[in-house]
């Protein structure tokens, strides 16, 4: 079984070495483009629900955002209730970069499963959905 659990972190790894190659050019190196993915999908997290959906602890987060607040892809706003939130946001930068980013992991999440009936796929989501801890 431990073999199972080194083959998805293998799959991991060349990801991740790839699109780090691939948007170093846009300073997104280091996973940084996961961020703006995430936040450009589900705009207004607050930084505890980002570092969740990475499933990466919050103070490695929140460095990463900030960095990427610095590099201008994201913004941090206070959030209008609870003045101790502060809500993600892409920033015009982020937008424009995104397409190619969603596309870049568009493309590996079919290559990765173009082999695979929609059964295997649906039935690998259930199998991966178990795994998570």
């Amino acid at each position: 079984m431990f073999d199972i659990i080194r083959d998805i972190g293998g799959i991991t790894r060349r990801i991740q070495s790839t699109s780090n190659t691939e948007f170093r050019k846009f300073g997104l190196g280091n996973n940084a483009f996961l961020y703006v993915i995430r936040v450009y999908e589900r705009p207004g997290m607050f930084l505890g629900e980002l570092a969740d959906s990475l499933q990466i602890d919050r103070t490695t987060a929140f460095r990463s955002v900030r960095k990427l607040v610095d590099s201008g892809y994201l913004e941090l706003q206070d959030d209008a209730k609870d003045k101790r939130i502060r809500r993600v946001y892409v920033t015009a930068k982020g937008k424009e970069v995104y397409p190619k980013l969603h596309a870049f992991e568009t493309a590996c999440s079919e290559r990765l499963t173009s082999r695979l009936t929609e059964a295997e796929k649906a039935r690998l989501t259930k199998l991966l959905a178990k795994l998570v801890f």
